[in-house]
């Protein structure tokens, strides 16, 4: 891996380490991710209200340290070394199902949350010659959503 490759790019969607896409377009998004070499990790969070469980299941699905699902710090720590728990794959891509109700009812907690995540992208890539170097994003799949 030597260059950045955007998954925006990738799957013709708006923005950078957090993508919003219609949750039917899941499949067709999958399929275009692996084939772009991403791994794709999978979580649902319906019905999910408060940050800290949606930040448990995430911390699970990555195969992070359960201190990740717990402290923030922890979690931002972990996702750091996803070299050390993806050894075999340099990209990754959560694929986040029913973040709507984390959104709506635990805004604050998203805004957290979604930080983390995001800080994670940015810090990962290293310029391509690093050994930890990870493409790491994340498409949140909302239902009804209309770029």
């Amino acid at each position: 891996m030597s260059t950045w490759t955007c998954l925006a790019d990738e799957l013709s969607l708006e923005g950078e380490a957090l993508l919003f896409a219609a949750d039917e377009r899941e499949p067709a998004l999958v399929q275009r991710s692996q084939a772009a070499g991403y791994r794709v990790v999978e979580v649902d969070t319906a019905g999910v209200t408060d940050f800290r469980v949606a930040q448990a299941r995430i911390a699970a699905v990555l195969r992070l340290p359960e201190s990740a699902g717990r402290n923030l710090d922890a979690l931002a720590d972990s996702l750091g070394d996803l070299a050390r728990y993806w050894p075999d794959d340099a990209r990754i891509a959560l694929f986040w199902r029913h973040p709507e109700k984390l959104i709506e009812r635990d805004t604050a907690g998203w805004f957290r949350l979604a930080d983390v995540l995001q800080d994670a992208t940015q810090r990962l890539w290293r310029g391509g010659n690093d050994p930890a170097d990870r493409l790491f994003e994340t498409v949140l799949l909302v239902p009804g959503f209309d770029a």
